[in-house]
């Protein structure tokens, strides 16, 4: 058996429903597309990535000297563009895959000084954070909380973090409440992304795995309702890429 048929059986052992399984399915998983990450993402969607993430921090109220947290900031996407909205901002990223995070280090020397001062990638589980109760103004997540091996563990954990009145912001792929809705958006992101998984690795599971994860997410009406039960009441909720992605904008009550 090839290299390429043993990683893709590997991936099909994980149970996603357990947490510590999905944690080492999603530390596995992202070491071939950290060699791909940003090209990708701009192939998935459609070219509007960078402008998703754009709007997504645009949102995001005036904070003089923010403390910032960047959940599974893969390449460091969303810290740069954080580090420039917020010029005095101190930024952590956390990601679970070393190679994401080599890849963020890279990209990070290639930035200015100033910005290369104030941000700092090191490896995290979103789960298990190693921060103080109300330490940061806002934290961040580009396709992140769909990954989380315990999604209510994950938003315990970011309430805690925040302060009173802090804000969090997401960007993720997203599925309707409407039953036939939601499994059309299913079956499009499937094909969509097991199409790019076997052109760019020889493998459709890589980027299959979208959809996959959408399945056991909270759908749209399920994911608002779940973030007011952890204390969190919704600022901005915005559809993108016909409803398939949300941009999410939230406060801690």
């Amino acid at each position: 058996m090839n290299e390429k048929r043993r990683f893709r059986q590997r991936l099909k052992d994980f149970d996603l429903t357990l947490p510590e399984s999905k944690r080492e399915y999603n530390r596995m998983l992202f070491t071939p597309v950290a060699q791909v990450y940003s090209g990708i993402t701009r192939v998935l969607s459609f070219g509007r990535d960078a402008v998703w993430k754009g709007k997504l921090i645009s949102l995001l109220p005036e904070i003089p000297e923010p403390r910032i947290l960047d959940l599974a900031c893969g390449p460091g996407d969303l810290s740069f563009l954080l580090a420039l909205r917020y010029p005095s901002a101190r930024i952590e990223g956390i990601d679970l895959n070393t190679d994401m995070l080599a890849r963020a280090a890279s990209n990070l020397a290639r930035m200015p000084g100033n910005i290369q001062e104030r941000i700092n990638f090191f490896p995290g589980d979103m789960n298990e954070l190693p921060f103080s109760d109300g330490e940061f103004d806002i934290i961040s997540g580009g396709y992140a909380l769909r990954n989380s091996p315990d999604l209510g563990r994950s938003l315990a954990e970011i309430h805690r973090m925040l302060k009173p009145g802090g804000y969090a912001a997401f960007l993720d792929f997203s599925r309707s409440s409407r039953k036939r809705t939601g499994r059309l958006q299913l079956g499009l992101l499937s094909f969509w992304g097991r199409l790019w998984g076997q052109v760019c690795h020889g493998n459709p599971e890589v980027y299959g795995y979208i959809a996959e994860s959408l399945k056991s997410f909270p759908d749209q009406a399920e994911f608002l309702r779940l973030l007011e039960d952890f204390g969190f009441s919704p600022v901005h909720y915005l559809p993108r890429m016909f409803g398939m992605l949300r941009i999410t904008v939230i406060r801690k009550n």
